[in-house]
């Protein structure tokens, strides 16, 4: 997903949360880029978010069981 899909995404649901206001989408937009601006400066995009929050379970090694 591109850094302005993201933004966009994030700034759909400020809206929705707002309770979908007219008008605002700028504020909106602002918000949503300040918020994700802090992981693109540290080079992962993804961080913080849910896609890099869930991890697989690994198996434990034969010694752990």
């Amino acid at each position: 997903m591109s850094d302005e899909q993201r933004i966009r995404d994030r700034a759909y649901e400020i809206w929705e949360a707002k309770g979908r206001p007219e008008g605002q989408e700028g504020e909106h937009w602002a918000q949503a880029r300040d918020e994700m601006e802090p992981f693109y400066k540290e080079g992962d995009a993804t961080a913080g978010s849910v896609e890099s929050s869930v991890s697989i379970p690994m198996p434990k090694p034969e010694g752990e069981r």
